[in-house]
């Protein structure tokens, strides 16, 4: 009797211990079953919001009845590991979301006078305000990247044009300095207002755990033995045995297991390799591989998967996860100086430079995935494209992709092309990349043909069989200017019924080309003069119809046809039923199969252009008005499209933008890195010197944009260039006579 009137004594000056601490504690036995608990962590875990004081029994129930399964296994994991390797001071962390509350949730072992785990010690404590201010951290970021940037801008317009005419004279040396200076203030307030607030911020962000990388990853390795059965084997170099990171331990855990799952699954395989280092302020994770690398674009798709915790504070994707860690993610398809394997590398801020970094100016600009620290450990040319992809999420928020989804009335889109040269204007003085820019023009276009789409249907009622409306050309390519016409055609399905003969179904999908395409030569997109669009019975047709064009085309059509029909082959799904495009596209791959005939057609035609640069290396211009002395720089640009349009199709490549099939044959290994960036370089100089011709005939001339432009208004870095272009062009026309005609004159290596 005595001896269990000392244990009630001792459960009740615990018990009053426990009740004068500011955090809530719950204790549990070695099988999570709740032993003791104070009434604050009732209050935090069980507790009515309309009457947070009413009491509620716990003492008893499993502690996986009141916080997630996923994360007490978890805890306990990480404390078995602790305890295996006799770390001081075991603890596990984790990050728990209740009702309206954010928790920091330490877990502690408790050990008997033998040192073996006989239950565990729950520490709660509420940061709901600490995450609140995090996300007013990250909104206070957002709001500096914006509006620094147009004084960025100015500063390095005026700096760019000192430096390239360093005879300036001093009245307008004078005037740039004054810019700079005037610029330069406006600068420093920005950053002033927002260092105030961050500052006052920054000291409630919530502690993240220091890890080092290779328990980490040991620990990562483990449990995705369990979860998937892989095998993940952990290297390092000799330098990088003590590289930490800080992080939620659970969150990236799952992080990484989450990735090895989605790798697993498009890869085939079970055997992955971990290498990790040091490059500047970075640690750099590596997941490699034997096989196949995987596409920029998939792994973009798989940032906006759930990672599959549960009760997080960001309820949360992969992109998030990495964000709250100030992280990023890269695909490498091909060997580099670390690795001999392709492999999805994670850009992850060391430990011991973190305080430093995180009192500087971080910006999530849209045209980088993180800038931290120091920015070159994110400079490789192979991750521009990716990169600059992010902007699509951004620009889909903007006022001006809202107010067209948002639009109630035809008369609300019509008008808003005029708003884009500006916006394109500001983007390119920003130093914004040409396929951002690109992708602005795209989803600009695209959410108004959407909307257009979506009035027609519904004022002619609902189509009497599932269709699907395409864009073509450089609208299909994802690759329009301000300077284009409409090119779009209609595909429906064929009917089961034999009643419904094409006579019968074609005239409700002519009457929807009608009005889009009408509403889009208001809206800024001119009509077709090739009448190619979905108005032109011809081009508004059954799946049967397009099946049969297709293979004309591919098996019958001479060089000349294809020189008009080249642009279907670019065809891209807008709006409808995606399974008709998609079963058009596997029609067209499976006939071009080994169809060599098509292919030298296409060069054929692809090699007749002759770059306007002569023998001796000067610019061929026209010697006739209205564009004398000048060349057309689209037409320098088609045989690049053209090049990316037939190596594509040969090698079984869907894309159809020219930027993603060139990426795309790199990857396969038709194009060498150097070859890659080569036609990349090329094909956005000449993208960038349209858009700027064409802003300049907008904004400038108040006229109509052309594509025209005279050599001699270029600067002289821009005309060097464009005579390397040029040359350029010429060398990827001898690669085409030699792989399709069987010419070799020319060739260059």
């Amino acid at each position: 009797m005595s001896r269990k009137n000392d244990v009630m004594k001792e459960k009740q000056v615990l018990a009053s211990f426990i009740s004068k601490l500011p955090e809530a504690i719950i204790i549990c036995d070695a099988n999570g079953l709740i032993l003791l608990h104070d009434h604050q962590s009732e209050i935090y875990l069980l507790a009515d919001k309309s009457n947070p004081v009413i009491p509620v029994l716990m003492t008893g129930k499993p502690i996986t009845a009141l916080i997630d399964k996923n994360l007490v296994e978890h805890a306990l994991d990480e404390i078995n590991e602790q305890l295996r390797k006799k770390v001081e001071n075991t603890v596990s962390t984790f990050i728990l979301q209740t009702h309206a509350l954010v928790l920091e949730t330490q877990v502690v072992p408790v050990l008997n006078s033998a040192g073996l785990f006989s239950g565990f010690v729950v520490i709660l404590d509420d940061i709901t305000q600490q995450s609140r201010a995090q996300k007013r951290v990250e909104s206070l970021l957002n709001t500096l990247s914006k509006n620094a940037r147009s004084p960025m801008a100015s500063i390095r317009a005026a700096i760019e044009a000192m430096r390239e005419f360093p005879g300036m004279d001093e009245q307008h040396q004078h005037q740039f300095k004054e810019i700079i200076y005037k610029e330069s203030i406006v600068l420093s307030d920005i950053l002033n207002s927002v260092s105030d607030e961050y500052s006052r911020l920054i000291n409630t962000n919530k502690t993240l755990k220091q890890l080092f990388v290779k328990d980490f990853l040991q620990t990562v390795s483990r449990r995705s033995q369990d979860k998937f059965g892989l095998i993940c084997r952990v290297t390092n170099r000799f330098d990088a045995e003590n590289i930490k990171i800080k992080a939620d331990p659970y969150t990236f855990i799952n992080v990484f297991i989450f990735m090895l799952g989605r790798l697993k699954t498009e890869t085939g395989l079970t055997e992955f390799y971990f290498n990790f280092y040091k490059k500047n302020a970075i640690a750099l994770i590596d997941i490699s591989w034997k096989g196949d690398p995987v596409s920029p674009q998939l792994l973009k798709q798989w940032e906006s998967l759930d990672i599959g915790t549960q009760n997080m504070v960001l309820n949360i994707s992969l992109k998030e996860a990495l964000n709250q860690h100030q992280s990023a993610i890269w695909t490498y398809p091909e060997q580099d100086e670390v690795n001999d394997m392709p492999c999805v590398r994670f850009f992850i801020p060391a430990d011991e430079s973190l305080v430093q970094n995180i009192l500087e100016p971080v910006s999530l600009i849209p045209e980088s995935r993180i800038q931290i620290g120091d920015i070159e450990a994110f400079d490789h040319s192979d991750q521009a494209l990716e990169l600059d992809n992010r902007l699509l999420t951004e620009l889909s928020y903007t006022s001006l992709i809202r107010e067209i989804n948002q639009a109630t009335r035809v008369e609300e889109i019509i008008g808003k092309h005029s708003q884009l040269p500006r916006l394109i204007h500001s983007m390119l003085t920003s130093g914004t990349k040409i396929k951002t820019v690109t992708w602005l023009v795209t989803a600009f276009s695209d959410a108004i043909l959407h909307k257009l789409l979506t009035f027609a249907t519904k004022a002619l009622g609902p189509s009497p069989v599932p269709f699907a409306f395409v864009t073509l050309g450089s609208e299909g390519r994802k690759e329009q200017t301000l300077k284009t016409d409409q090119d779009n055609a209609v595909i429906f399905k064929d009917s089961e019924d034999d009643g419904q003969t094409i006579e019968i179904l074609q005239p409700y999908f002519l009457k929807l080309g009608e009005k889009v395409c009408t509403w889009l030569d208001q809206s800024g997109f001119d009509f077709c003069q090739g009448g190619i669009m979905a108005k032109n019975p011809k081009w508004c047709q059954p799946l049967s119809i397009w099946k049969d064009y297709f293979s004309s085309w591919i098996h019958a059509a001479s060089p000349e046809d294809l020189l008009h029909t080249s642009i279907f082959f670019d065809f891209r799904f807008a709006y409808g039923d995606r399974q008709i495009t998609d079963e058009l596209t596997a029609y067209m791959m499976n006939q071009l199969s080994n169809w060599t005939g098509f292919f030298r057609n296409m060069a054929e035609n692809a090699v007749y252009f002759k770059p306007p640069i002569g023998f001796f290396g000067n610019f061929s211009v026209r010697s006739k008005a209205p564009h004398k002395k000048c060349l057309d720089i689209k037409m320098a640009s088609i045989p690049i499209v053209d090049f990316a349009r037939i190596y594509s199709l040969k090698h079984g490549i869907r894309a159809t933008a020219t930027q993603d099939r060139l990426y795309q044959l790199y990857v396969k290994k038709v194009l060498s890195r150097n070859e890659y960036n080569e036609l990349d370089q090329a094909y956005c100089f000449n993208m960038q010197i349209r858009f700027m011709t064409q802003i300049q005939a907008i904004l400038g001339q108040n006229i109509k944009p052309d594509n025209y432009i005279n050599p001699k208004h270029l600067s002289s870095i821009e005309k060097k260039m464009l005579k390397e272009v040029l040359k350029k062009i010429k060398a990827i026309q001898a690669k085409l006579r030699f792989d399709f005609i069987g010419d070799t004159d020319g060739l260059i290596s």
